[in-house]
């Protein structure tokens, strides 16, 4: 009952919260085969939550940390929308990992229904652009579930997250689902010798996930791989021929400058340094005045159709801020107290989203039911309901509203000077030269 109700307000929330989200090769769940699928975990709760949101049908149950198991109300309601309890040593000892055999029977039962578990094979939960080693446990219960049943073939699918920024709203969600597998012919061996089979199983299953996730090998290029990432995607996306407006292609470019970094930064390290000095200098002055790239590759030549192009996106953004200002008004008092709650409460920036989202999805629901109520004995009814939907349906361009901005404020820097224009698209194309150079340097190694 609580998971069909939060099934139904998360269809509002969700896409409220992300600025868009994709999902590739969701056909490898749409079945009726007992399956568990291995993911990443950079971002709390909403990591299942937004899968559950893409996915289904099916309904997919989750493996969890036993330790957000408190007594009472919260077990009761984890258990209710399907949160299975996994203890680790460190968290619950052995008296805590002990518990884990009733977990597994859960698991075992699932797999029998054909149902589908989701287990975050990293073992904890971080926001960084790269894919941790699996833990031991993700071949120990596949291979002792499939030992249960050996009447059943059960598929074991990767799975990555990618979030362009974890906790921000407005950010996006790229879902990449890789091709499922069976573990039926390892299990002579794994009877045999189970650690040595664990331990290949694990590194055979993270090569698996590798090619589905942006992975960054040196955290201390994660600053540079970011910056390179807004200056260079979307260009890089108009040269390959790909929409950017497609989360998928937003992915290959961004996996493509991860894999040049990862490479370059270890066999070419001179060269690295020199671009990614280049790169800070560039996405300072992009933050420092405000630069939409596209728009200061691609403005119009002409001064007369310049201006024209400039005074109409202009006009619209007037028009634009004046509807943004009057929504986020209506919405400031549910949102502020979402926010404020969220920071007070979050152990972590990884549960940030987490928390917002619940919060504001019932704390929104309250405030909706009572603003129509009150307002309802002042205004006509069927007005009051038509400014909460217009409202409502705003909430996505809130998300683009930054952007257009940005592509406003370029506009009139370029009207007003040309020279500006001229220069920083000279530097941006010297950096796009230098990174083509690095990237045949990176595929030549």
């Amino acid at each position: 009952m609580i998971w069909h109700l939060l099934k139904y307000l998360l269809s509002f929330s969700i896409p409220a919260f992300f600025r868009k989200i994709q999902i590739k090769n969701v056909h490898y769940l749409k079945n009726n085969y007992p399956s568990i699928i291995i993911s990443n975990h950079p971002n709390a709760f909403m990591d299942p939550i937004s899968f559950s949101y893409m996915v289904y049908p099916p309904r997919v149950r989750y493996m969890a940390r036993g330790d957000a198991f408190k007594p009472g109300l919260v077990s009761h309601i984890l258990q209710s929308i399907g949160i299975i309890p996994i203890y680790r040593m460190q968290d619950a000892g052995a008296e805590g990992v002990k518990k884990n055999s009733e977990s597994y029977r859960v698991v075992y039962n699932l797999l029998r229904r054909n149902k589908k578990v989701m287990i975050f094979g990293e073992g904890i939960c971080v926001q960084e652009k790269r894919l941790r080693p699996l833990k031991k446990g993700v071949p120990r219960l596949i291979f002792n579930a499939q030992l249960e049943m050996p009447e059943k073939d059960i598929y074991v699918i990767p799975v990555c997250l990618n979030y362009s920024n974890p906790s921000q709203i407005g950010s996006t969600l790229f879902i990449h689902v890789g091709e499922p597998f069976l573990v039926r012919d390892n299990l002579n061996e794994f009877s045999q010798n189970p650690n040595a089979v664990m331990q290949q199983s694990m590194k055979e299953w993270y090569d698996k996930m590798l090619p589905l996730i942006v992975h960054i090998d040196n955290p201390e290029n994660d600053q540079i791989f970011e910056q390179t990432r807004i200056v260079l995607s979307e260009v890089l996306c108009d040269k390959r021929g790909l929409d950017f407006d497609n989360l998928e292609n937003v992915f290959i470019v961004e996996k493509e400058i991860a894999d040049c970094i990862n490479k370059v930064s270890k066999s070419h390290s001179e060269l690295f340094r020199m671009f990614s000095k280049k790169v800070e200098q560039m996405y300072e002055w992009i933050e420092k005045y405000q630069v939409h790239i596209p728009t200061l590759f691609y403005y119009p030549k002409n001064t007369f159709i310049l201006t024209l192009v400039t005074l109409l996106h202009l006009l619209i953004f007037v028009v634009y801020t004046a509807a943004k200002f009057s929504v986020q008004l209506f919405f400031a008092l549910p949102y502020w107290l979402s926010r404020f709650l969220s920071k007070k409460i979050s152990p972590s920036i990884e549960f940030y989203a987490s928390f917002f989202l619940a919060f504001s999805t019932f704390i929104f629901l309250f405030y909706f039911i009572i603003y129509y109520y009150v307002m309802s004995e002042f205004i006509h009814p069927f007005k009051v309901l038509m400014q909460m939907i217009c409202s409502l349906a705003f909430i996505p361009l809130l998300h683009y509203y930054p952007i257009y901005r940005k592509k406003v404020l370029t506009l009139l820097k370029i009207l007003k000077s040309k020279t500006f224009a001229l220069n920083l698209s000279k530097n941006l194309q010297e950096i796009v030269n230098d990174y083509e150079y690095l990237k045949k340097v990176a595929d030549f190694k």
